[in-house]
Protein backbone atom coordinates (compact mmCIF):
# COMPACT_ATOMS: atom_id res chain seq x y z
CA UNK A 1 0.00 0.00 0.00
CA UNK A 2 1.13 3.33 -0.94
CA UNK A 3 4.22 1.90 -2.56
CA UNK A 4 6.40 2.01 0.57
CA UNK A 5 4.01 0.95 3.42
CA UNK A 6 2.18 -2.23 3.71
CA UNK A 7 0.57 -4.45 6.26
CA UNK A 8 0.72 -8.51 6.42
CA UNK A 9 -1.84 -10.53 5.47
CA UNK A 10 -1.69 -14.63 6.58
CA UNK A 11 -4.72 -15.89 4.82
CA UNK A 12 -6.41 -19.59 4.69
CA UNK A 13 -4.94 -20.80 8.33
CA UNK A 14 -6.89 -23.78 9.33
CA UNK A 15 -8.25 -22.90 12.65
CA UNK A 16 -10.75 -26.34 13.23
CA UNK A 17 -11.95 -29.22 11.60
CA UNK A 18 -15.37 -30.11 11.67
CA UNK A 19 -17.86 -33.13 10.73
CA UNK A 20 -20.70 -32.64 9.44
CA UNK A 21 -23.72 -31.78 11.65
CA UNK A 22 -21.02 -32.06 14.89
CA UNK A 23 -19.62 -29.48 16.14
CA UNK A 24 -15.70 -28.48 15.64
CA UNK A 25 -12.78 -30.12 16.58
CA UNK A 26 -9.88 -27.42 17.55
CA UNK A 27 -7.24 -30.23 17.88
CA UNK A 28 -5.80 -30.38 14.56
CA UNK A 29 -2.27 -32.02 13.60
CA UNK A 30 0.65 -29.85 12.69
CA UNK A 31 1.28 -28.69 9.09
CA UNK A 32 4.75 -29.97 8.16
CA UNK A 33 7.21 -27.67 6.33
CA UNK A 34 6.44 -23.98 5.85
CA UNK A 35 2.72 -23.09 5.24
CA UNK A 36 1.43 -21.25 2.16
CA UNK A 37 -0.53 -18.65 3.45
CA UNK A 38 -1.00 -16.34 0.37
CA UNK A 39 -4.51 -17.09 -0.58
CA UNK A 40 -7.77 -17.23 0.56
CA UNK A 41 -9.20 -20.51 1.42
CA UNK A 42 -12.84 -21.79 -0.15
CA UNK A 43 -15.90 -20.25 1.26
CA UNK A 44 -18.17 -22.43 3.12
CA UNK A 45 -20.69 -24.13 1.20
CA UNK A 46 -24.05 -21.47 0.69
CA UNK A 47 -27.21 -20.77 -1.47
CA UNK A 48 -27.02 -18.04 -4.26
CA UNK A 49 -27.25 -14.72 -2.73
CA UNK A 50 -31.24 -13.81 -3.72
CA UNK A 51 -31.77 -10.85 -6.18
CA UNK A 52 -30.56 -7.35 -4.28
CA UNK A 53 -31.52 -3.98 -5.26
CA UNK A 54 -29.07 -2.59 -7.82
CA UNK A 55 -27.70 -0.34 -5.66
CA UNK A 56 -27.58 -2.87 -2.69
CA UNK A 57 -25.19 -4.98 -5.24
CA UNK A 58 -22.99 -2.20 -5.48
CA UNK A 59 -22.41 -1.22 -2.52
CA UNK A 60 -21.37 -4.65 -1.46
CA UNK A 61 -18.80 -4.80 -4.35
CA UNK A 62 -17.20 -1.49 -3.22
CA UNK A 63 -16.96 -2.88 0.35
CA UNK A 64 -15.19 -5.86 -0.89
CA UNK A 65 -12.84 -3.93 -2.96
CA UNK A 66 -14.11 -6.28 -6.09
CA UNK A 67 -13.09 -4.88 -9.45
CA UNK A 68 -15.78 -5.10 -11.74
CA UNK A 69 -14.01 -5.93 -14.86
CA UNK A 70 -12.15 -8.93 -12.75
CA UNK A 71 -14.68 -10.61 -11.43
CA UNK A 72 -13.93 -12.76 -8.19
CA UNK A 73 -14.10 -16.66 -8.46
CA UNK A 74 -15.64 -18.14 -5.52
CA UNK A 75 -14.67 -21.81 -4.44
CA UNK A 76 -16.62 -23.75 -2.17
CA UNK A 77 -15.94 -26.58 -0.01
CA UNK A 78 -17.32 -28.26 3.15
CA UNK A 79 -14.03 -28.63 5.12
CA UNK A 80 -14.03 -24.48 5.15
CA UNK A 81 -12.97 -23.80 9.12
CA UNK A 82 -10.16 -21.26 8.42
CA UNK A 83 -8.97 -18.01 8.88
CA UNK A 84 -6.86 -14.55 7.46
CA UNK A 85 -4.74 -13.01 10.30
CA UNK A 86 -4.12 -8.76 8.97
CA UNK A 87 -1.22 -7.50 10.60
CA UNK A 88 0.05 -3.67 10.63
CA UNK A 89 3.66 -3.14 9.66
CA UNK A 90 6.33 -2.05 12.50
CA UNK A 91 6.94 -2.76 15.69
CA UNK A 92 3.82 -3.38 17.55
CA UNK A 93 3.05 -1.35 21.16
CA UNK A 94 4.15 -3.02 24.56
CA UNK A 95 1.63 -5.24 25.20
CA UNK A 96 0.99 -5.84 21.40
CA UNK A 97 -1.78 -4.73 18.80
CA UNK A 98 -5.30 -4.65 19.79
CA UNK A 99 -7.25 -7.38 17.91
CA UNK A 100 -10.58 -6.72 16.07
CA UNK A 101 -12.39 -10.40 15.26
CA UNK A 102 -14.52 -9.80 12.44
CA UNK A 103 -17.62 -12.08 11.89
CA UNK A 104 -19.59 -11.75 8.39
CA UNK A 105 -23.30 -10.90 7.43
CA UNK A 106 -25.02 -12.94 5.39
CA UNK A 107 -28.33 -14.06 7.61
CA UNK A 108 -26.31 -17.03 8.31
CA UNK A 109 -26.82 -18.37 4.91
CA UNK A 110 -24.25 -16.94 2.88
CA UNK A 111 -21.51 -14.66 3.05
CA UNK A 112 -17.74 -14.77 3.48
CA UNK A 113 -14.81 -13.71 5.11
CA UNK A 114 -13.29 -11.49 2.08
CA UNK A 115 -17.07 -10.07 1.49
CA UNK A 116 -15.54 -6.72 3.18
CA UNK A 117 -11.49 -5.67 2.87
CA UNK A 118 -10.04 -4.42 6.30
CA UNK A 119 -6.77 -2.99 4.12
CA UNK A 120 -7.05 0.73 5.85
CA UNK A 121 -7.86 -0.05 9.13
CA UNK A 122 -5.40 -2.29 9.80
CA UNK A 123 -2.58 0.49 7.99
CA UNK A 124 -4.12 3.92 9.24
CA UNK A 125 -4.71 2.35 12.77
CA UNK A 126 -2.47 -0.22 13.22
CA UNK A 127 -4.96 -2.69 14.73
CA UNK A 128 -4.75 -6.39 13.90
CA UNK A 129 -8.21 -7.76 12.28
CA UNK A 130 -9.06 -11.34 11.91
CA UNK A 131 -12.06 -12.66 10.15
CA UNK A 132 -12.77 -16.37 9.21
CA UNK A 133 -15.59 -18.51 7.46
CA UNK A 134 -18.10 -20.62 9.65
CA UNK A 135 -20.66 -23.21 8.70
CA UNK A 136 -23.68 -21.37 7.14
CA UNK A 137 -27.00 -22.62 6.40
CA UNK A 138 -27.88 -26.53 7.08
CA UNK A 139 -24.40 -27.17 7.49
CA UNK A 140 -23.79 -24.55 10.16
CA UNK A 141 -27.86 -24.54 11.95
CA UNK A 142 -29.00 -28.03 11.21
CA UNK A 143 -31.42 -28.98 14.27
CA UNK A 144 -33.22 -31.82 15.18
CA UNK A 145 -36.25 -31.38 18.56
CA UNK A 146 -35.37 -34.74 19.73
CA UNK A 147 -31.29 -34.20 20.83
CA UNK A 148 -29.81 -36.44 17.61
CA UNK A 149 -28.24 -32.66 16.29
CA UNK A 150 -28.07 -30.18 18.56
CA UNK A 151 -27.52 -26.98 16.26
CA UNK A 152 -25.74 -23.89 16.71
CA UNK A 153 -22.92 -25.40 14.91
CA UNK A 154 -21.75 -21.96 13.28
CA UNK A 155 -21.91 -20.43 16.30
CA UNK A 156 -19.64 -22.84 17.77
CA UNK A 157 -16.83 -22.54 14.80
CA UNK A 158 -17.28 -18.92 15.67
CA UNK A 159 -16.27 -19.85 19.26
CA UNK A 160 -13.51 -22.05 17.59
CA UNK A 161 -11.92 -18.92 15.84
CA UNK A 162 -12.14 -17.09 19.10
CA UNK A 163 -9.91 -19.52 20.80
CA UNK A 164 -7.70 -19.75 17.92
CA UNK A 165 -7.37 -15.99 18.01
CA UNK A 166 -6.38 -16.24 22.05
CA UNK A 167 -4.31 -18.57 22.08
CA UNK A 168 -1.91 -17.58 19.03
CA UNK A 169 -2.64 -14.14 18.42
CA UNK A 170 0.81 -13.20 20.35
CA UNK A 171 2.83 -14.74 17.96
CA UNK A 172 1.63 -12.13 15.22
CA UNK A 173 2.11 -9.40 17.63
CA UNK A 174 -1.46 -8.84 18.90
CA UNK A 175 -2.15 -8.50 22.76
CA UNK A 176 -4.86 -11.75 23.98
CA UNK A 177 -6.16 -9.54 26.51
CA UNK A 178 -7.37 -6.55 24.05
CA UNK A 179 -9.87 -8.70 21.91
CA UNK A 180 -12.67 -6.88 20.20
CA UNK A 181 -15.28 -9.15 18.75
CA UNK A 182 -17.29 -7.25 15.73
CA UNK A 183 -19.90 -8.18 13.65
CA UNK A 184 -22.60 -6.38 11.16
CA UNK A 185 -26.21 -8.30 10.70
CA UNK A 186 -26.29 -11.63 11.22
CA UNK A 187 -22.42 -10.80 12.78
CA UNK A 188 -24.06 -8.67 15.08
CA UNK A 189 -26.49 -10.89 16.61
CA UNK A 190 -23.61 -13.62 16.45
CA UNK A 191 -21.83 -11.18 18.48
CA UNK A 192 -25.11 -10.20 21.10
CA UNK A 193 -24.95 -14.19 21.16
CA UNK A 194 -21.22 -14.85 22.02
CA UNK A 195 -22.14 -12.11 25.07
CA UNK A 196 -24.94 -15.34 26.36
CA UNK A 197 -23.03 -18.27 25.75
CA UNK A 198 -21.52 -19.18 28.95
CA UNK A 199 -18.75 -21.53 28.60
CA UNK A 200 -18.73 -21.51 25.04
CA UNK A 201 -16.44 -18.34 24.24
CA UNK A 202 -16.29 -17.43 28.16
CA UNK A 203 -12.73 -14.94 28.27
CA UNK A 204 -12.57 -14.80 24.60
CA UNK A 205 -12.74 -11.34 23.99
CA UNK A 206 -12.94 -8.59 25.86
CA UNK A 207 -15.02 -5.83 24.19
CA UNK A 208 -17.75 -6.12 21.43
CA UNK A 209 -19.45 -3.72 18.06
CA UNK A 210 -22.60 -4.96 17.29
CA UNK A 211 -23.45 -3.52 14.31
CA UNK A 212 -26.90 -3.25 12.17
CA UNK A 213 -28.69 -6.60 14.36
CA UNK A 214 -31.07 -6.93 16.94
CA UNK A 215 -29.15 -7.99 19.87
CA UNK A 216 -32.71 -9.16 21.19
CA UNK A 217 -34.01 -10.75 18.18
CA UNK A 218 -36.31 -14.03 19.22
CA UNK A 219 -35.07 -17.31 18.18
CA UNK A 220 -36.72 -20.25 17.10
CA UNK A 221 -37.03 -23.17 19.16
CA UNK A 222 -35.99 -26.82 17.85
CA UNK A 223 -39.66 -28.06 17.63
CA UNK A 224 -40.12 -25.48 14.48
CA UNK A 225 -37.85 -26.75 12.51
CA UNK A 226 -40.23 -29.68 12.06
CA UNK A 227 -41.79 -28.94 9.24
CA UNK A 228 -38.58 -27.67 7.75
CA UNK A 229 -37.07 -31.36 8.22
CA UNK A 230 -39.49 -33.19 6.61
CA UNK A 231 -39.21 -30.94 3.23
CA UNK A 232 -35.23 -31.58 2.97
CA UNK A 233 -36.88 -35.43 3.89
CA UNK A 234 -38.80 -35.87 0.83
CA UNK A 235 -36.28 -33.81 -1.49
CA UNK A 236 -32.97 -35.86 -0.87
CA UNK A 237 -35.08 -38.84 -0.51
CA UNK A 238 -33.89 -39.72 3.25
CA UNK A 239 -36.56 -41.26 5.76
CA UNK A 240 -37.71 -39.04 8.04
CA UNK A 241 -37.53 -41.42 10.98
CA UNK A 242 -35.80 -42.54 13.04
CA UNK A 243 -33.67 -39.24 13.11
CA UNK A 244 -30.67 -41.35 13.42
CA UNK A 245 -31.34 -42.97 10.06
CA UNK A 246 -32.10 -39.63 8.60
CA UNK A 247 -29.22 -37.67 9.34
CA UNK A 248 -26.60 -40.82 8.14
CA UNK A 249 -28.64 -40.40 4.78
CA UNK A 250 -28.27 -36.71 4.73
CA UNK A 251 -24.25 -37.16 5.48
CA UNK A 252 -24.07 -39.36 2.21
CA UNK A 253 -25.50 -36.60 0.30
CA UNK A 254 -22.99 -34.39 -1.72
CA UNK A 255 -22.20 -30.89 0.02
CA UNK A 256 -23.07 -28.81 -3.01
CA UNK A 257 -26.23 -31.35 -4.39
CA UNK A 258 -27.10 -30.32 -1.12
CA UNK A 259 -26.48 -26.60 -1.44
CA UNK A 260 -28.17 -26.33 -4.57
CA UNK A 261 -31.19 -27.58 -4.02
CA UNK A 262 -32.27 -26.67 -0.06
CA UNK A 263 -35.74 -24.85 0.09
CA UNK A 264 -36.19 -21.33 1.50
CA UNK A 265 -35.51 -22.34 5.02
CA UNK A 266 -34.60 -19.49 7.85
CA UNK A 267 -31.74 -20.67 8.87
CA UNK A 268 -30.22 -19.80 12.07
CA UNK A 269 -29.50 -20.11 15.76
CA UNK A 270 -32.23 -21.53 18.18
CA UNK A 271 -32.43 -22.16 21.71
CA UNK A 272 -30.75 -25.55 22.37
CA UNK A 273 -30.87 -26.11 25.76
CA UNK A 274 -31.00 -30.14 26.86
CA UNK A 275 -30.11 -30.96 23.13
CA UNK A 276 -26.60 -32.85 23.68
CA UNK A 277 -25.49 -34.65 26.78
CA UNK A 278 -21.75 -34.50 25.21
CA UNK A 279 -21.82 -30.50 25.11
CA UNK A 280 -22.41 -27.28 26.98
CA UNK A 281 -25.66 -25.72 25.29
CA UNK A 282 -24.82 -22.75 23.54
CA UNK A 283 -28.16 -20.59 24.27
CA UNK A 284 -29.74 -21.52 27.45
CA UNK A 285 -32.72 -19.12 26.85
CA UNK A 286 -33.61 -16.22 24.73
CA UNK A 287 -30.97 -13.27 24.28
CA UNK A 288 -33.75 -11.12 25.88
CA UNK A 289 -34.02 -13.05 28.99
CA UNK A 290 -30.55 -13.95 29.71
CA UNK A 291 -29.65 -10.38 29.27
CA UNK A 292 -32.24 -9.36 31.80
CA UNK A 293 -31.46 -12.01 33.97
CA UNK A 294 -27.26 -10.71 33.92
CA UNK A 295 -26.26 -13.84 32.75
CA UNK A 296 -23.98 -12.60 29.93
CA UNK A 297 -20.25 -11.80 30.02
CA UNK A 298 -20.14 -7.85 30.30
CA UNK A 299 -17.64 -6.37 28.55
CA UNK A 300 -17.83 -2.59 26.79
CA UNK A 301 -20.24 -2.40 23.98
CA UNK A 302 -20.93 -0.28 21.06
CA UNK A 303 -23.89 -0.91 19.33
CA UNK A 304 -25.82 0.96 16.46
CA UNK A 305 -27.55 1.21 13.55
CA UNK A 306 -28.38 2.87 10.20
CA UNK A 307 -31.31 5.24 10.24
CA UNK A 308 -32.67 3.01 7.51
CA UNK A 309 -31.64 -0.58 7.50
CA UNK A 310 -34.21 -2.45 5.35
CA UNK A 311 -35.40 0.03 3.11
CA UNK A 312 -33.23 -1.30 0.30
CA UNK A 313 -34.47 -4.95 0.87
CA UNK A 314 -38.17 -3.87 2.08
CA UNK A 315 -38.92 -1.58 -1.43
CA UNK A 316 -36.38 -3.18 -3.64
CA UNK A 317 -37.11 -2.17 -6.90
CA UNK A 318 -39.79 -0.30 -5.76
CA UNK A 319 -37.92 2.42 -4.67
CA UNK A 320 -38.66 5.10 -6.83
CA UNK A 321 -42.92 4.69 -7.35
CA UNK A 322 -44.98 6.30 -5.89
CA UNK A 323 -46.55 4.76 -2.85
CA UNK A 324 -50.65 5.80 -1.85
CA UNK A 325 -52.09 5.83 1.69
CA UNK A 326 -53.72 3.04 0.81
CA UNK A 327 -50.49 1.11 0.36
CA UNK A 328 -49.27 2.60 3.93
CA UNK A 329 -52.52 1.08 5.40
CA UNK A 330 -51.67 -2.22 4.33
CA UNK A 331 -48.51 -2.05 5.37
CA UNK A 332 -49.47 -1.77 8.68
CA UNK A 333 -52.24 -4.40 8.63
CA UNK A 334 -49.10 -7.00 7.90
CA UNK A 335 -47.38 -6.12 10.68
CA UNK A 336 -50.36 -6.55 13.35
CA UNK A 337 -51.11 -9.87 11.77
CA UNK A 338 -47.65 -11.35 11.53
CA UNK A 339 -47.37 -9.81 15.05
CA UNK A 340 -50.89 -11.51 16.01
CA UNK A 341 -49.86 -15.05 14.49
CA UNK A 342 -46.35 -14.49 16.51
CA UNK A 343 -48.54 -14.34 20.03
CA UNK A 344 -51.84 -16.90 18.77
CA UNK A 345 -49.90 -19.00 16.58
CA UNK A 346 -52.57 -18.60 13.76
CA UNK A 347 -53.68 -16.94 11.32
CA UNK A 348 -57.35 -16.52 12.09
CA UNK A 349 -58.96 -13.93 11.08
CA UNK A 350 -58.72 -11.98 14.41
CA UNK A 351 -62.40 -9.66 14.65
CA UNK A 352 -60.40 -6.76 16.63
CA UNK A 353 -57.95 -7.05 14.30
CA UNK A 354 -57.81 -3.24 13.27
CA UNK A 355 -57.60 -1.67 16.77
CA UNK A 356 -53.90 -2.82 16.20
CA UNK A 357 -53.37 -1.56 12.58
CA UNK A 358 -55.02 1.48 13.54
CA UNK A 359 -53.05 2.37 16.73
CA UNK A 360 -49.93 2.03 13.74
CA UNK A 361 -51.70 4.25 11.40
CA UNK A 362 -51.92 7.10 13.95
CA UNK A 363 -48.83 7.29 14.89
CA UNK A 364 -47.55 6.98 11.34
CA UNK A 365 -49.76 8.29 8.96
CA UNK A 366 -49.73 11.73 8.22
CA UNK A 367 -53.50 12.92 6.94
CA UNK A 368 -52.31 16.19 5.73
CA UNK A 369 -49.27 15.55 3.82
CA UNK A 370 -49.88 12.21 1.43
CA UNK A 371 -46.66 12.76 -1.13
CA UNK A 372 -45.01 10.28 -2.23
CA UNK A 373 -41.76 10.92 0.17
CA UNK A 374 -43.91 11.67 3.26
CA UNK A 375 -45.78 8.05 2.66
CA UNK A 376 -42.32 6.10 1.97
CA UNK A 377 -40.50 7.64 5.08
CA UNK A 378 -43.60 6.85 7.64
CA UNK A 379 -43.76 3.29 6.17
CA UNK A 380 -39.77 3.23 6.39
CA UNK A 381 -39.61 4.67 9.99
CA UNK A 382 -42.46 2.78 11.25
CA UNK A 383 -39.89 -1.03 10.49
CA UNK A 384 -36.71 0.91 11.80
CA UNK A 385 -38.20 2.01 15.02
CA UNK A 386 -40.00 -1.18 15.46
CA UNK A 387 -37.56 -3.68 14.42
CA UNK A 388 -34.31 -1.64 15.41
CA UNK A 389 -34.22 1.46 17.06
CA UNK A 390 -36.71 -0.35 19.89
CA UNK A 391 -34.69 -3.02 20.35
CA UNK A 392 -31.56 -1.18 20.82
CA UNK A 393 -32.88 1.21 23.28
CA UNK A 394 -34.05 -2.17 25.32
CA UNK A 395 -30.46 -3.75 24.59
CA UNK A 396 -28.66 -0.52 25.63
CA UNK A 397 -31.05 0.02 28.95
CA UNK A 398 -30.29 -3.70 30.09
CA UNK A 399 -26.56 -3.80 29.29
CA UNK A 400 -25.48 -0.33 30.45
CA UNK A 401 -26.51 -0.75 34.19
CA UNK A 402 -23.37 -3.40 34.23
CA UNK A 403 -20.99 -1.89 31.61
CA UNK A 404 -19.97 1.27 29.44
CA UNK A 405 -22.31 1.37 26.27
CA UNK A 406 -21.91 3.20 23.38
CA UNK A 407 -24.81 3.93 20.87
CA UNK A 408 -25.01 5.23 17.44
CA UNK A 409 -27.35 6.07 14.86
CA UNK A 410 -25.49 6.31 11.58
CA UNK A 411 -27.07 9.22 9.04
CA UNK A 412 -24.06 10.38 6.94
CA UNK A 413 -24.50 8.97 3.26
CA UNK A 414 -21.92 9.72 0.86
CA UNK A 415 -22.95 12.28 -1.89
CA UNK A 416 -20.46 10.33 -4.49
CA UNK A 417 -23.52 7.10 -4.28
CA UNK A 418 -26.51 9.71 -3.32
CA UNK A 419 -27.46 10.15 -7.16
CA UNK A 420 -28.51 6.35 -7.86
CA UNK A 421 -30.93 6.35 -4.69
CA UNK A 422 -33.74 8.67 -4.30
CA UNK A 423 -33.63 11.94 -2.10
CA UNK A 424 -35.82 10.75 0.40
CA UNK A 425 -33.69 7.64 1.38
CA UNK A 426 -31.36 7.83 4.85
CA UNK A 427 -28.43 5.00 5.03
CA UNK A 428 -29.25 1.32 4.11
CA UNK A 429 -27.65 -1.55 6.08
CA UNK A 430 -24.47 -1.56 4.71
CA UNK A 431 -23.72 2.22 3.44
CA UNK A 432 -21.79 2.42 7.31
CA UNK A 433 -19.35 -0.12 6.17
CA UNK A 434 -17.83 1.64 3.61
CA UNK A 435 -16.56 4.17 6.24
CA UNK A 436 -15.98 1.90 9.11
CA UNK A 437 -13.60 -0.17 6.61
CA UNK A 438 -12.40 3.29 4.82
CA UNK A 439 -12.76 2.24 1.37
CA UNK A 440 -12.72 5.95 -0.01
CA UNK A 441 -9.32 5.51 0.13
CA UNK A 442 -8.66 2.32 -1.40
CA UNK A 443 -11.49 1.89 -3.86
CA UNK A 444 -11.48 2.87 -7.17
CA UNK A 445 -14.91 2.03 -8.31
CA UNK A 446 -16.28 5.83 -7.17
CA UNK A 447 -14.43 9.00 -7.25
CA UNK A 448 -14.77 9.82 -3.54
CA UNK A 449 -14.67 13.59 -2.22
CA UNK A 450 -12.58 14.88 0.98
CA UNK A 451 -15.27 14.58 2.85
CA UNK A 452 -15.38 11.05 2.69
CA UNK A 453 -12.02 10.48 3.30
CA UNK A 454 -12.75 13.04 6.50
CA UNK A 455 -15.58 10.67 7.63
CA UNK A 456 -13.91 7.19 7.28
CA UNK A 457 -10.83 8.76 9.17
CA UNK A 458 -13.36 9.45 11.96
CA UNK A 459 -14.73 6.35 12.04
CA UNK A 460 -11.91 4.00 12.00
CA UNK A 461 -10.49 6.36 14.66
CA UNK A 462 -13.60 6.06 16.69
CA UNK A 463 -13.66 2.11 16.26
CA UNK A 464 -9.84 1.91 16.74
CA UNK A 465 -9.97 3.81 20.00
CA UNK A 466 -12.53 1.57 21.32
CA UNK A 467 -10.75 -1.42 20.43
CA UNK A 468 -7.70 -0.18 21.78
CA UNK A 469 -8.98 1.77 24.92
CA UNK A 470 -12.85 0.92 25.67
CA UNK A 471 -13.13 4.26 24.77
CA UNK A 472 -14.02 5.42 21.45
CA UNK A 473 -13.25 9.44 21.67
CA UNK A 474 -9.75 8.66 23.68
CA UNK A 475 -7.43 10.07 21.35
CA UNK A 476 -6.80 11.57 17.82
CA UNK A 477 -10.57 12.58 17.88
CA UNK A 478 -12.66 15.84 18.49
CA UNK A 479 -16.17 13.96 18.76
CA UNK A 480 -18.52 13.93 22.27
CA UNK A 481 -19.69 10.45 22.63
CA UNK A 482 -20.75 9.63 26.18
CA UNK A 483 -21.69 6.60 27.16
CA UNK A 484 -25.36 5.28 27.63
CA UNK A 485 -26.94 6.82 31.27
CA UNK A 486 -31.06 6.58 32.21
CA UNK A 487 -33.28 8.24 32.17
CA UNK A 488 -32.65 9.92 28.52
CA UNK A 489 -30.40 7.38 27.15
CA UNK A 490 -28.40 9.49 24.75
CA UNK A 491 -26.77 8.05 21.65
CA UNK A 492 -24.49 9.58 18.92
CA UNK A 493 -26.08 10.68 15.26
CA UNK A 494 -22.78 9.36 12.82
CA UNK A 495 -23.27 12.68 9.87
CA UNK A 496 -21.38 15.69 9.52
CA UNK A 497 -21.95 17.16 12.60
CA UNK A 498 -22.23 14.54 15.33
CA UNK A 499 -24.53 15.69 17.45
CA UNK A 500 -26.21 13.65 20.72
CA UNK A 501 -29.74 12.41 20.35
CA UNK A 502 -31.69 10.96 23.01
CA UNK A 503 -34.01 7.96 22.73
CA UNK A 504 -36.52 9.30 25.53
CA UNK A 505 -36.97 12.44 22.88
CA UNK A 506 -38.62 9.57 20.25
CA UNK A 507 -42.41 9.15 21.30
CA UNK A 508 -43.08 6.76 18.35
CA UNK A 509 -40.29 4.25 20.28
CA UNK A 510 -41.88 4.83 23.62
CA UNK A 511 -45.31 3.84 21.44
CA UNK A 512 -43.49 -0.14 19.91
CA UNK A 513 -41.87 -0.68 23.43
CA UNK A 514 -44.74 0.47 26.29
CA UNK A 515 -47.81 0.69 24.81
CA UNK A 516 -47.85 -1.95 21.24
CA UNK A 517 -47.14 -4.92 23.26
CA UNK A 518 -50.41 -4.01 25.36
CA UNK A 519 -52.73 -3.40 22.45
CA UNK A 520 -51.81 -6.49 21.03
CA UNK A 521 -52.27 -8.75 23.97
CA UNK A 522 -55.69 -7.09 24.74
CA UNK A 523 -56.30 -7.49 21.54
CA UNK A 524 -56.33 -10.68 21.19
CA UNK A 525 -57.52 -11.66 24.36
CA UNK A 526 -60.22 -10.11 22.88
CA UNK A 527 -60.09 -11.83 19.70
CA UNK A 528 -60.05 -15.36 22.11
CA UNK A 529 -63.15 -14.45 24.10
CA UNK A 530 -64.77 -13.37 20.78
CA UNK A 531 -63.84 -16.40 18.50
CA UNK A 532 -64.19 -19.01 21.07
CA UNK A 533 -67.80 -18.10 21.22
CA UNK A 534 -70.39 -20.89 22.71
CA UNK A 535 -66.95 -23.04 23.74
CA UNK A 536 -65.36 -21.18 26.15
CA UNK A 537 -68.68 -19.74 27.42
CA UNK A 538 -67.02 -15.99 27.93
CA UNK A 539 -70.00 -13.40 28.37
CA UNK A 540 -70.31 -11.16 25.22
CA UNK A 541 -70.28 -8.16 27.89
CA UNK A 542 -67.10 -9.14 29.22
CA UNK A 543 -65.81 -8.44 25.47
CA UNK A 544 -67.24 -5.67 24.78
CA UNK A 545 -65.69 -4.03 28.28
CA UNK A 546 -62.00 -5.80 27.99
CA UNK A 547 -62.20 -3.52 23.92
CA UNK A 548 -63.83 -0.57 25.68
CA UNK A 549 -60.93 -0.91 28.07
CA UNK A 550 -58.01 -0.98 25.20
CA UNK A 551 -59.45 2.13 22.96
CA UNK A 552 -59.65 3.70 26.86
CA UNK A 553 -55.95 2.92 27.08
CA UNK A 554 -55.04 3.75 23.96
CA UNK A 555 -56.61 7.18 23.99
CA UNK A 556 -55.25 8.20 27.37
CA UNK A 557 -51.90 7.18 25.87
CA UNK A 558 -52.35 9.67 22.60
CA UNK A 559 -53.31 12.24 25.21
CA UNK A 560 -50.48 11.92 27.03
CA UNK A 561 -48.11 11.88 24.38
CA UNK A 562 -49.63 14.63 22.27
Amino acid sequence: MYRTQNIKAYLGIRYAHAARFSPPDIELPPWKGIFNATTFASSCWQQARPTMNVQLEKVLDIISGKNINEPRIKKYEENCLHLNVFVPAGPPEVDGYAVVVWIHSGNFSMGSPYDIEPFQLVFKQKVIVVTFSYRLNIFGFFSTDDGEAQGNFGLMDQSAALYWVKKNINYFGGDENRITLMGHDAGAVSTALHMTSGEWSKGAFHKAIIMSGNPLSSLRLPHEFNDDLDKISNIFGCARRPTSIFIQCLKRVDAKIISENLPSIQWGPIVDSGLSNTSYPFIENQPEALFRSGTYHKVPVIVGITDMEDVLTILKEYISLELSPEDLTNFFSDIALNDVYKLRGSNQWCTNFPIISDAISFMYSDKNNADQMTINTNLINAHTEKSYITPLEMFVDIVSMHQNVYSYIFKFRSKSIRPDLPSWIGVPKYFDQIFVWGIPYVNNIIEWNSTDKKMADIIMTLWANFAKTSNPTKSNVYVKWSTISPPNYSYIIIDERFNTGYFADNQKVQFWKNLYPKILNFATECCNSTNAGITKLIPYTMNIRLCFYINMYIYSFYMYIF
